[in-house]
């Protein structure tokens, strides 16, 4: 139904998760609706026609989409609705890493929503596009890497958030914090507020939303097995903390997602 395509940067896989592209065809009778997970992860995202795509979380009103924004930080589903024929480019970051292109705290704003040309020169990142993906992906590649060429050296507050960002991603999720407290050697409260400024969430829920990440793509990839083998597996201690945790998220049951449309989602939980 939808297409999605994605590229990884070679020369800036410690920065940039990856780049995708994605289109919604253009025959489709109305307009296509999913429920976004949170996951943890900044990405600046670009629509190629005005007014194809928008938000809404449960107790708010529709959010239109801007050409061109940095996708921030989420704690609950949204409703996206892509309109037929809406083409999107997305570069995905890691859970810190876009703090080093900005010079500045990420931004926080309650709808995930910061308009690029806030933060960054629009021009440089519009003139990258074309219709065709690979070629659009090299061109952010080339941007991203001269960027970075032309910036400071990371601070030291930034190595223990990629110290910690590291072991999390690398466990799954399933870390304690005075794991990662052992780990970068700093104070529990002096890693919150690194990653305040350098990830919008703390060090826990970070942890939690990529746990919660890799149970769905674990179930995913096992529809046979039931919720509490997947649990079991990603690191769940019971049936009812898995069903609180998915509601917290969600704001419904496992069934109730993965009967669902989760084109989207079942990429991105994968990479």
């Amino acid at each position: 139904m939808i297409q999605i395509e994605t590229y990884i940067a070679q020369h800036l896989t410690h920065l940039v998760k990856n780049c995708w592209y994605l289109e919604v065809p253009a025959n489709l009778p109305q307009p296509y609706l999913e429920d976004i997970l949170p996951d943890g992860h900044h990405e600046i995202i670009f629509h190629l026609h005005p007014h194809t795509g928008k938000r809404k979380f449960s107790d708010t009103d529709w959010i239109e989409e801007p050409a061109a924004f940095i996708a921030g930080q989420t704690l609950t589903t949204y409703t996206l609705e892509l309109m037929p024929g809406a083409r999107l480019y997305g570069i995905r970051f890691y859970p810190h890493t876009l703090s080093a292109f900005l010079k500045m705290p990420v931004p926080d704003p309650l709808t995930g929503i910061t308009p690029l040309s806030d933060i960054l020169p629009l021009d440089n990142f519009m003139d990258c596009i074309t219709d065709h993906p690979h070629t659009t992906f090299r061109h952010f590649e080339r941007l991203l890497t001269n960027m970075i060429a032309g910036l400071q050296q990371p601070s030291g507050s930034y190595d223990y958030v990629h110290a910690a960002v590291r072991e999390i991603m690398q466990h799954r999720g399933n870390i304690s914090v005075d794991q990662l407290l052992h780990r970068t050697g700093v104070s529990a409260k002096y890693l919150d507020s690194l990653f305040k400024k350098q990830v919008g969430l703390t060090p826990k829920v970070v942890s939690n939303i990529i746990r919660f990440n890799h149970f769905v793509a674990w179930q995913n990839a096992h529809p046979e097995e039931n919720y509490t083998a997947g649990g079991y597996e990603t690191g769940y201690y019971d049936q009812s903390h898995l069903i609180r945790t998915f509601r917290q998220y969600t704001q419904q049951s496992p069934k109730a997602y993965f009967n669902s449309n989760t084109w989207i989602n079942n990429v991105f939980v994968n990479i």
